[in-house]
């Protein structure tokens, strides 16, 4: 038979013609789109750009309006200065001599770097700090004395200064003008800081009325360098930029390219003067790159496209023939009967199109095929399979069970009948430091150190096996290997392996609980409970305990003790000028001298921040008279130094003996508190012993009681807040409410704050009372808002507060649980309290301040009233005493005092509030005066609700 042959003729599959048609439609869309996208890029840089150079011209201006904002005018002190009987012609000299005696601290305190003191006739009086720039300012002169009006310009020479020119007035006639000049130096630091790049301040020639030969300049220019950053750098790329531009500083900004690197130069001249101009050096090589890489990624996308297009193809058409040559092999197979490796082969054709083709339907016809005979060899594997299933199900539980033994963290043992050990996991070798050949077979109580401890267990591993359901629990202590002692609880219970069908005799199973730890932490939390853990001396809590206790002792056996109370004189101090720390320091070092002092059995304690008790029972008046003598005679040889400063102690103390019939422990206590302050009022590091007089007083009673009636007002909730509100002058709007606090008595009666808050303050119960405002006034707030008012409120803190480490923390997590900003709230402290504990006012209100809080500084005038403490405390508010200001109509001093503290307080950027505001004619003084705020009768009362608010 003859074999036909076929001549091959060229051929392009259908698959490969459809994918070069598609991929030169997608090349043509990719390119496209890489075009448009560069062009986007572009347009979106320059634009980008364009803001950029708007946000710095603003921010360039803004500093400069900033500095000439914040700059600390003294020009309103000038007024001071001068005596009103000074005439206008001594009046300069007057000012000229102040100035030369306090320059140092004008220059110290504020930016001002030079100053001129002019008459007006334009003569000279006085001159301080840089005299460079003074024959430029004659204009000004003529300026500032024909319109009476303040004057403001720069000038740059070896560096820029910013100057002011005020004239002044007295006794209504004008007399001189002022000038003073403030350093731009910081501009540069700013503007580099705001926009990380480089800085330069440039002066052309006819700027330099006396130039220096030492300042850098740049040639093509002739333009000096006032300020440069990053000088090594910008200098030679300055003078590369001016050799580009030689015709002079460009007026906009301008790209070029140095050491491979792109920079943008931006001006900005200073006040619209073309001949001194700050220049920012920007490196835009990374936006440029960026956008270079954004283009290559466009095109790398294009690519990407392209070949996923052609490759999706060549997986949707080629798939189907694939199919076929499979159903091709797969006939010889099946003929053949191998119907493993034609299910084998099938594995990888099972998915189908969502609509069926004839190759599909052929796929389907082959399963059917040989599904009847693989269906007997399905059913034989699937029974070896169970098995095998079921063989690593039980090796699984039994790795689970040895896992649980060995990584639970307690002790897991079998013991026999007569108590041998016979298995243990791997936690109770680690715990009793034993290996398992030590430990299996040995008896177990022989590891319990007693013989009371071992025949309980021993006792209990005999019956425990005739008592299936049982268990036994036992605590005792045991030793391990290396001589440490553990405290475990031991579970006893039976193992009848009988019942489980095992022939073997019964066992013990014994679990311990390591309680080391937790009785070490029992012991140290009774301890904490009952000790200062600053001094390891008794705290109040447990001293009253002891306290009562001798009380009865003393009264049953009729012997007499003493209690003797002291604490640390200016211990306030110490904390505030050399920090907690070292008053920490302080009190541990006078705990341990009172132990040396005392006996055995006398009880000693702290009761509180500085205050310490002694409380000595069976003994004699004399012998106490002479310890609390010795005491506070030893005490003076306590010192402690930090920083070179050396603090030494000395103590006040009561002396009280007791029993005294018909009086309390709570009454002795007070009583002895106040032999101590009675002490302290006759001169500090004394004691003065309690009298009969002393016992009895109704003060101490009265003290008591209202001590007792605060603490149940607190339990139950009988405060309330009455609100008086604060008006703004200016607009006579209602800027915020003061909280004012109020018991409720027995019988629904108001009691006002001066009848318990002292007591409060000297009970140690102020804190309280602060945190219970502070909750009443956020709830208060809750309701506001619910109701759509938007109104601040204004609460007052004690000294005591400011001092409390967790006052800030509980403020905190009152204004989170209650939803609240701390933007909602001002927060008062007076000025002798801030300034008594200034250290801590000065951090806690810095933490309020972090919140979004606001802070008050309430009678502000008759307390230290030092512009230093005022510096120091970063308030919003300054409250001027009601004293200055109820009779500021009728008294100058008063008017005078207002007056000042108002232009103090403003000038420092602070709101001034006067309170006392009894009448109208008071508020339009204040009004006159430039008071911001007003509080008082005039404006409202205190009332249980918001009266403009309703």
């Amino acid at each position: 038979m003859r074999t036909v042959k076929k001549n091959k003729q060229p051929s392009l599959s259908l698959v490969w013609k459809t994918i070069l048609a598609v991929g030169f439609a997608t090349a043509l869309a990719s390119g496209a789109i890489v075009l448009f996208g560069q062009f986007s890029l572009n347009q979106n840089y320059q634009q980008e750009r364009s803001r950029v150079h708007r946000f710095y011209r603003q921010a360039f201006k803004g500093i400069l309006e900033g500095i000439k904002n914040d700059r600390v005018d003294i020009g309103w002190l000038i007024p001071a200065f001068i005596d009103d009987k000074t005439s206008p012609k001594n009046a300069l000299e007057v000012i000229n001599h102040f100035i030369d005696n306090n320059w140092f601290k004008i220059e110290v305190e504020s930016d001002i770097e030079s100053a001129f003191l002019f008459s007006s006739d334009e003569k000279l009086v006085g001159s301080w700090g840089n005299t460079l720039y003074q024959g430029q300012f004659s204009e000004w002169l003529d300026y500032v004395i024909t319109h009476e009006s303040p004057f403001d310009n720069i000038l740059c020479e070896e560096r820029c200064v910013h100057f002011h020119a005020t004239p002044f007035l007295h006794h209504g006639s004008f007399i001189g003008v002022f000038i003073f000049g403030i350093d731009l130096a910081d501009t540069v630091l700013k503007m580099r800081d705001l926009t990380g790049s480089g800085i330069s301040i440039l002066t052309l020639p006819h700027e330099f009325t006396n130039p220096k030969k030492e300042l850098l300049s740049i040639q093509p220019w002739q333009a000096n360098i006032v300020a440069l950053t990053d000088s090594e750098r910008n200098i030679g790329l300055l003078n590369a930029f001016s050799r580009q531009y030689p015709d002079g500083i460009p007026l906009h900004p301008e790209i070029f390219i140095f050491e491979s690197r792109t920079y943008e130069v931006i001006p900005f001249p200073f006040n619209g003067n073309n001949n001194t101009i700050l220049l920012i050096i920007e490196d835009i090589s990374r936006g440029l790159d960026e956008i270079k890489k954004a283009t290559a990624l466009y095109a790398i996308n294009g690519l990407l496209s392209l070949l996923l297009s052609g490759g999706v193809l060549l997986l949707l058409l080629i798939g189907p023939t694939q199919k076929l040559k499979r159903l091709i092999v797969l006939l010889p197979l099946i003929a053949k009967k191998q119907y493993d490796l034609v299910a084998k082969l099938l594995l990888h054709s099972k998915k189908h199109s969502f609509f069926k083709d004839e190759i599909d339907v052929l796929e389907s016809a082959s399963h059917q095929l040989i599904s009847t005979l693989k269906q007997l060899d399905d059913e034989v594997n699937l029974r070896t399979q169970r098995l095998s299933e079921q063989a690593l199900e039980l090796q699984i539980e039994k790795n689970f069970i040895d896992n649980i033994l060995n990584s639970a963290q307690v002790i897991i043992m079998t013991v026999d009948s007569v108590g041998r050990i016979k298995s243990v996991n791997l936690y109770a070798q680690h715990l009793l430091q034993y290996t398992e050949a030590e430990l299996l077979n040995t008896d177990f109580v022989e590891f319990i150190p007693t013989e009371e401890h071992r025949g309980m267990i021993e006792s209990s591993i005999t019956q425990l096996p005739d008592k299936h359901n049982n268990t036994f629990q036992y605590e005792c202590p045991i030793y391990s290997a290396d001589g440490a002692q553990l405290y475990i609880s031991w579970f006893l219970s039976p193992l009848v392996l009988k019942e489980l069908g095992i022939d073997a005799d019964p066992e013990v199973l014994i679990v311990g609980l390591d309680l080391t730890d937790r009785r070490k932490s029992e012991k140290q939390l009774t301890w904490l409970a009952e000790h200062d853990p600053l001094t390891g001396l008794y705290n109040r809590r447990k001293f009253e305990k002891e306290f009562e206790h001798a009380i009865n002792m003393a009264t049953r056996y009729h012997h007499s003790s003493a209690l003797i109370f002291f604490d640390v004189d200016q211990f306030k101090y110490v904390n505030d000028s050399s920090g907690h720390q070292v008053g920490d320091e302080l009190l541990v070092k006078v705990a341990e001298k009172l132990r040396s002092f005392t006996r055995d059995t006398d009880v000693i304690a702290r009761f509180g921040g500085d205050e310490f008790i002694v409380m000595a029972p069976e003994i004699s008046q004399q012998a106490a008279e002479d310890l609390v003598q010795k005491i506070c005679t030893g005490m003076t040889s306590v010192s402690i130094t930090d920083n070179n400063q050396q603090h030494r102690v000395s103590v006040s103390a009561g002396l009280l003996m007791f029993p005294e019939p018909n009086c309390s422990a709570q009454d002795l206590l007070a009583t002895a508190d106040v032999a101590m302050y009675k002490a302290k009022e006759s001169g500090r590091g004394g004691w003065r012993l309690a009298n009969n007089e002393d016992i009895h007083r109704s003060e101490i009673k009265t003290k008591v009681n209202w001590k007792a009636k605060i603490e149940q007002a607190l339990n139950d909730r009988q405060f309330k807040l009455y609100y008086q509100p604060i008006m703004h002058i200016r607009n006579k709007s209602i800027s915020h409410y003061e909280c004012l606090l109020r018991m409720l008595g027995s019988n629904g009666e108001i009691i006002p704050p001066g009848m318990f808050i002292e007591v409060a303050e000297q009970t140690g119960l102020i804190f309280q009372l602060d945190m219970c405002v502070v909750e009443l006034a956020f709830m208060k707030q809750v309701e506001l808002i619910e109701q759509g008012v938007d109104i601040r409120l204004s609460i007052n803190l004690s000294g005591e507060t400011l001092s409390n480490v967790d006052a800030f923390s509980k403020i905190d997590k009152l204004l989170r649980s209650y939803g609240l900003d701390a933007h909602k709230f001002i927060f008062e402290v007076t000025e002798t309290q801030a300034v008594t504990n200034l250290q801590s006012a000065h951090e806690f209100i810095n933490k309020i301040n972090s919140i979004g809080g606001s802070f008050a500084l309430d009678d502000f005038g008759v307390g230290f009233s030092s512009m230093s403490y005022l510096r120091q405390l970063p308030v919003e508010y300054l409250k001027i005493d009601g004293s200055f200001v109820k009779n500021i109509n009728s008294s100058l001093d008063d008017q005078l005092f207002v007056n000042a503290i108002n232009s103090v307080g403003q000038g420092m950027g602070l709101k001034t509030i006067a309170e006392f505001v009894e009448n109208d004619a008071i508020f339009e003084k204040l009004a006159t005066l430039g008071v911001d705020y007003a509080q008082g009768y005039g404006i409202g009362k205190p009332m249980p609700f918001l009266e403009f608010h309703k």
